[in-house]
């Protein structure tokens, strides 16, 4: 079992990590949070995927399992499509409470030098998208 995570900003110093995480709040019109309120993971849907943005982590998703509610006409089951995992070369820098959701920062441009990456940077995650979050300070 591993101990909790404690705050870090990937790419900053800890002296400097304070500084960076005001820099990327102010980025997206974010208050920086206070230290006991710092997301660390974020779940959360996009269409048929659950992603989980993890600061130092790159974007990991999973295509969920549909299930095909028609039968077919000659048979009474029904049809899955397989789970599948999907990923982005992003790393999440920071997660971000804004009014009505979340904002997520990562290394991609234009922020940072990431330029592979499918997602827009900031990008924002409605609250009715998110399925659960962890804190810096609690177990993994």
């Amino acid at each position: 079992m591993t101990g909790p995570v404690e705050f870090f900003v990937p790419g900053a110093g800890p002296d400097d990590a304070e500084a960076r995480y005001a820099e990327l709040a102010a980025l997206v019109g974010a208050s920086p949070a206070a230290p006991a309120d710092r997301v660390r993971s974020l779940r959360f849907t996009r269409g048929a995927e659950e992603w989980t943005a993890t600061v130092g982590r790159p974007l990991t998703g999973r295509l969920a399992a549909r299930t095909d509610r028609r039968p077919p006409r000659r048979s009474a089951t029904s049809r899955s499509a397989p789970t599948r995992d999907v990923a982005d070369p992003a790393t999440v820098r920071a997660v971000l409470a804004t009014g009505d959701g979340w904002a997520v920062v990562t290394d991609a441009a234009p922020v940072g030098p990431v330029d592979d990456s499918t997602w827009d940077n900031p990008f924002h995650v409605p609250a009715h998208d998110v399925r659960g979050f962890e804190r810096f300070g609690s177990r993994p």
